[in-house]
């Protein structure tokens, strides 16, 4: 499949922001980039005093559309652990998902996709000792079914269903099966930043640029292995080794903190993760967009990632 020639995007998107862990959802034909934002390119550490929403009609214009700032949660003011989150939309509402560090998940809802948002519960969605992970990073998932879900964790996975008002647990969290893993870290390991999709029959359940594959919601799921590999890689966005120093698995450096999302749009699949080819610092990072296509048997062709980004079809 071929994408029409135009204006592309770029890549990174928005360079030296420190706008990270992307998420993007459609709605009303509208690009929403929910985000998480390093503070400082001189971080010596991970910093992230607040959660953005950005907006696009077409993945080349964009526009700040609102901070959710941790005193607009249960959080309070002085919580500098604003890590990664999602959105959703449901009977009218929409609803932001952010993760209490590397510990918790809450939920903020509005009447629309920028705010003003609201804390409804006044305290985490999913806290802590439900599950033997961090239950954080989560990424909402609607089932064929029209059943809600959230997935979420780190190593292990675990796999939500909401009720209808997203607000409460359906039932308790199940582990997730997933055959011969491997991640940044290596073989036997995945990664945090849990993502699912669905296409064609098969779910997709991705921790950055790896995957795997299954034809049922809870699994199992076979590993397929990273999407994004050096050779796809355009030199300008290759990642330096002194940007993640003392790697077990060196041979893996291009897929580290990939974290991101898969998402639909003019039918055509994109794919929106971390970059920090530009910033070489792990503690501040970009984002950059790819296109994505799928094998004959579901398996997805390993990505381009090039500076020129990526343009909306008709």
């Amino acid at each position: 499949m071929s994408v029409p020639k135009r204006p592309l995007s770029g890549n990174p998107l928005l360079p030296g922001r420190g706008l990270c862990d992307p998420h993007v959802r459609i709605f009303n034909d509208k690009a929403y980039l929910y985000a998480t934002h390093d503070l400082s390119p001189d971080a010596a550490e991970f910093v992230m005093a607040d959660w953005w929403v950005w907006s696009s009609p077409d993945l080349l214009r964009w526009t700040h559309e609102c901070t959710l700032r941790p005193q607009d949660t249960y959080l309070g003011p002085g919580f500098r652990q604003c890590w990664a989150t999602d959105a959703a939309e449901r009977n009218g509402k929409f609803y932001w998902f952010f993760s209490d560090g590397n510990r918790r998940t809450g939920v903020v809802v509005a009447d629309s996709p920028v705010g003003p948002w609201r804390d409804p519960l006044r305290r985490p969605l999913i806290g802590d000792g439900l599950v033997p992970v961090g239950a954080y990073d989560p990424g909402f998932f609607l089932d064929q079914d029209g059943s809600p879900y959230l997935v979420f964790g780190v190593w292990d996975y675990y796999l939500a269903r909401l009720n209808d008002d997203l607000l409460s647990l359906a039932e308790p969290p199940r582990q997730l099966t997933i055959h011969r893993p491997e991640g940044p870290y290596g073989p036997g390991r995945t990664d945090d930043k849990p993502y699912l999709h669905h296409r064609g029959g098969i779910y997709y359940l991705s921790w950055g640029c790896y995957y795997a594959m299954a034809d049922r919601l809870f699994g199992p799921y076979e590993c397929r292995g990273s999407i994004i590999t050096e050779e796809n890689v355009a030199p300008d966005l290759r990642y330096q080794a002194d940007a993640v120093p003392n790697l077990d698995y060196p041979d893996r450096l291009i897929t580290y903190d990939r974290h991101g999302s898969f998402f639909l749009w003019h039918n055509q699949w994109f794919f929106i993760c971390n970059d920090m080819s530009q910033t070489r610092n792990i503690f501040f990072r970009d984002s950059s967009l790819a296109y994505v296509f799928y094998r004959p048997n579901g398996e997805i062709e390993p990505l381009r990632l090039d500076p020129a980004g990526v343009c909306l079809p008709d």
